[in-house]
């Protein structure tokens, strides 16, 4: 596998049910979501949600959910992936909520999930056939 991690981060409100978004999100990366609880600027209490996989296993499941979106990564790799050979992407919380997984544009104003694939590229390697190997 050409990903060396996958660091995902989320935002859940205290309005919302902060453990039907953390189950919805160990169904996405299954792992353990560090929960921090502060407060916003406003009042309310909000969780911040993070999670890091380093597992196969976990991420060969990570990239089979993204299954449906990969000719869109690839497509959007040039301007998905920053100098440090990191795919970002976002994915909207409220599809994870019923086990669909949607990618979303920095412009919406949906509830995202933050996700960055940092690509195993060693020198002499192209970074765009590591990720056509990975999303082929």
């Amino acid at each position: 596998m050409g990903i060396l991690h996958v660091h995902a981060a989320a935002t859940a409100h205290e309005l919302q049910d902060i453990d039907l978004v953390t189950q919805a999100l160990e169904w996405l990366t299954e792992t353990d979501w560090d929960v921090d609880m502060t407060t916003s600027y406003h009042g309310p209490k909000v969780a911040m949600l993070s999670t890091q996989i380093k597992k196969n296993k976990q991420l060969e499941s990570f990239t089979q959910k993204l299954e449906p979106h990969h000719a869109t990564l690839l497509s959007e790799l040039d301007s998905r992936l920053d100098e440090n050979n990191v795919l970002h992407l976002r994915l909207n919380l409220e599809s994870v909520l019923a086990q669909e997984i949607e990618l979303t544009q920095s412009s919406e104003n949906a509830p995202v999930i933050k996700v960055r694939i940092k690509l195993a590229v060693y020198p002499g390697q192209d970074v765009e056939a590591i990720a056509a190997e990975i999303f082929g």
